[in-house]
């Protein structure tokens, strides 16, 4: 199973965090994770902490097992900047580098990859700074927005 799989390494990715700083293991805490690893690949805090009602989970505990994972690197986020979209988050235990495109109008994403400029991030130093991974969010109109759309006469 998918979900099992994601969550076994992101729950693996959670301890080592949790170990390197003297913080206390939670289950609850897992129990988010391992919700958030069975919802689909971009989820909103509100489905997870839908998700997580059943186990009698506060939404307060959910939204601070949000942060946790993001500051870990278990969890991206991703703010949708549109008004009517909440940020969306997918997990990424793993991932070190994570490139996206994201339409300014329906809000599509998708992952893509580019040697080129990953190459160019990778070789790119910086003066008092250990670059340990990066994310690239690029914004504009996809195939499906740039349609013209054929307007009916009456």
């Amino acid at each position: 199973m998918k979900g099992q799989k994601t969550y076994e390494a992101a729950l693996l990715k959670l301890n080592e965090y949790i170990s390197a700083r003297n913080m206390r293991k939670s289950r609850v805490r897992e129990m988010v994770l391992e919700q958030a690893c069975m919802l689909p690949p971009l989820f909103t805090a509100e489905q997870l902490a839908k998700a997580c009602a059943a186990e009698r989970i506060s939404v307060a505990t959910v939204y601070n097992s949000l942060e946790l994972f993001i500051t870990a690197q278990i969890l991206h986020a991703i703010d949708r900047q549109r008004g009517k979209s909440a940020t969306q988050y997918e997990v990424i235990p793993g991932k070190q580098t994570y490139m996206q495109i994201q339409c300014s109008k329906c809000g599509r994403v998708s992952e893509i990859k580019d040697k080129a400029i990953d190459h160019l991030i990778r070789v790119r130093k910086y003066i008092n700074f250990d670059m340990q991974r990066y994310t690239l969010l690029i914004y504009g109109e996809c195939k499906h927005c740039r349609k013209p759309k054929i307007q009916t006469e009456k």
